[in-house]
């Protein structure tokens, strides 16, 4: 009667001491068995555990990656400028026994991570300029605070994993101050790349006009070289056996036909290129057809060695006209050069030219005359 009586009894107390003496873990924790305090067993492994009951504990730790992140903090740049950098710190428990002994729980080791992070922070940015923090180096320089910092924070037992920037602006007391810097130094530096570009803009604009006077130079020489070579010219005077004058006889020359002398028995003949000319003329007088013919070497405009035969006697004036050194008619590139160097003077818009009335380019715009004398110099 008394065992019956004591059976529910036991059954109770030994429920209650099978419950105090069995835990579960969580795949996401770490458990430690401590007995009166000290440590006995860290178990890793996730299931149901038992330890002594009132006389063991077990003490769950959180092994998931945690962050931290806080307010945004300010700092110094090695250029004296005054950063807010709002940072995140992601990290873990690696050694449950040691996270227990230093820190016992999450906060206290969220506000150890923060002073260790932002210490090593500030360290780090205190050695780099401005821009490196904001753009430049911004990834290696949190790649080094994060290694700092995970030296430290493993005596806490907690394995940094990463350490990023969110954000970094300027304080609002400086920051237009420092974008007007920074603008300033933009156009400094814009002002400088406009500068080297318009000293070599102006170096090939000179190597440019050099070369096209040049061209144009060796152009115009060659032109009037060529032209003046075309048009030598000299005077052929015609006369009968008596020296009068003979009037409408045909010339040619070297076999090209040239025209009709005139009243006074003058023809102007264009000299070809050519180093012997033959000059012939005909004319029919009183039904009766005389010739002549005149040979000669050219050179320079002059007839040399000059053999005659015929009824009619050629002779050449011997006064070519002459202009820069080539056989030309004078007036012709005295014309030429007198409106090349107008065109020069004139061709700027923005050049205006007063001239008097009896200035030579309104004698050649007047119509032919006597050629003028121009200083082309």
């Amino acid at each position: 009667m008394k065992i019956a009586a004591f059976f529910p009894v036991a059954l109770l107390v030994g429920i209650i001491v099978f419950s105090l003496s069995i835990f579960t873990v969580d795949e996401r924790e770490y458990a430690l068995v401590l007995q009166f305090g000290e440590h006995k067993r860290t178990i890793k492994e996730p299931g149901l555990h038992f330890k002594i009951p009132l006389i063991q504990s077990a003490t769950l730790i959180d092994k998931r990656v945690q962050t931290s992140d806080v307010g945004a903090d300010e700092f110094l740049t090695v250029d004296m400028e005054r950063l807010l950098i709002d940072h995140v710190t992601r990290w873990h428990v690696k050694d449950a026994l040691l996270f227990y002994m230093t820190v016992r729980n999450v906060r206290e080791a969220q506000g150890r991570i923060q002073n260790v992070v932002v210490a090593e922070l500030r360290d780090v940015v205190s050695n780099q300029s401005i821009l490196n923090v904001i753009a430049e180096e911004r990834e290696a320089l949190m790649t080094l605070v994060s290694e700092r910092a995970r030296e430290r924070i493993e005596d806490f037992g907690i394995m940094v994993n990463d350490v990023r920037m969110k954000r970094v602006d300027f304080p609002s007391e400086v920051e237009e101050n420092v974008f007007a810097r920074m603008e300033a130094e933009r156009e400094r530096i814009a002002a400088r790349h406009r500068a080297e570009g318009e000293e070599i803009a102006m170096e090939v604009r000179a190597q440019a006009d050099a070369d096209r006077e040049r061209i144009l130079g060796e152009g115009e020489a060659l032109a009037t070289e060529t032209f003046a070579e075309g048009f030598t010219e000299d005077v052929l005077m015609v006369t009968d056996q008596e020296g009068n004058a003979v009037a409408g006889a045909f010339v040619s020359i070297n076999g090209r036909d040239v025209g009709l002398t005139d009243a006074a028995g003058r023809i102007t003949i264009a000299f070809p290129k050519v180093d012997e000319v033959r000059v012939r003329a005909q004319v029919e007088i009183e039904d009766q057809l005389r010739r002549g013919t005149l040979e000669g070497d050219l050179e320079d405009g002059y007839t040399m060695d000059v053999s005659r035969s015929g009824d009619l006697h050629l002779e050449f004036e011997g006064r070519p006209a002459t202009y820069l050194g080539y056989l030309a008619d004078e007036e012709f590139f005295r014309f030429q050069k007198s409106l090349s160097t107008y065109r020069r003077v004139m061709l700027p818009s923005s050049t205006t030219m007063v001239m008097s009335t009896d200035a030579d380019l309104f004698d050649y715009l007047g119509g032919p005359g006597m050629p003028v004398e121009i200083d082309l110099e």
